[in-house]
């Protein structure tokens, strides 16, 4: 369902709420270019609601991004790869493999078996992924997963389950994963000016400074 339409520094971002996890998923277009980041559409109307909006939009799908692997993030990476078969999916190595594994990207422990495509290329830290006239950058924040990224725009910042309005993402799936996940914020996320608007993988926006004041996780 679409909840939410913000425009930033000339990049429209549309931000849709996807299954029973509430998922967030954000369609972002930059003139005639556009990217999807977590398309965790799990049921056939909601994958009909996607494609059928970027549709309307009437532009190019450049790239599907995973902000990592889990289910609930990449549910809609199939239906989005048939439709738009140049669209090119992206995640970090180390959350390669979730894709393919229902094992590995949780869905199995819901009694479901969610898979996607191989992705078409595995992103770095600092890499910049480009799309009209906007950029984004990599930036490498593990903890949630070992192979969890935000990226980072002109002015905004999304940040997958890594942190949210308030609180942080679950970090539990290796030894000191909660501890490099608050490493990866702050060294990744809160160096960024104070008016960045976060767009998180769940739950409501926030900003740098709302989180640097408020969260009790990163006093």
């Amino acid at each position: 369902m679409l909840n939410k339409k913000l425009e930033i520094n000339k990049t429209v971002i549309n931000k849709f709420t996807f299954g029973p996890l509430e998922t967030n998923c954000y369609v972002v277009k930059n003139n005639n270019d556009i990217i999807v980041i977590d398309p965790g559409t799990l049921k056939e109307g909601e994958k009909n609601e996607l494609v059928d909006f970027i549709k309307l939009l009437n532009g190019k799908l450049c790239f599907i991004i995973d902000t990592h692997g889990h289910f609930d993030h990449i549910g809609g990476n199939s239906i989005l790869k048939k439709s738009f078969p140049d669209a090119k999916i992206l995640v970090h190595k180390e959350d390669r493999e979730k894709l393919t594994s229902p094992e590995k990207n949780g869905s199995k422990q819901f009694g479901l078996n969610i898979t996607s495509p191989d992705c078409d290329r595995e992103v770095k830290d600092k890499e910049t992924i480009n799309f009209g006239d906007c950029s984004l950058t990599i930036a490498y924040t593990p903890g949630h997963t070992k192979g969890s990224i935000s990226l980072v725009g002109n002015g905004f910042i999304f940040t997958g389950d890594t942190l949210f309005a308030g609180t942080v993402g679950i970090a539990r799936e290796y030894k000191n994963a909660f501890n490099a996940m608050i490493n990866s914020i702050k060294e990744k996320i809160l160096i960024l000016p104070n008016d960045f608007i976060i767009l998180p993988g769940h739950m409501g926006n926030s900003t740098i400074r709302e989180e640097k004041m408020f969260n009790l996780f990163l006093q």
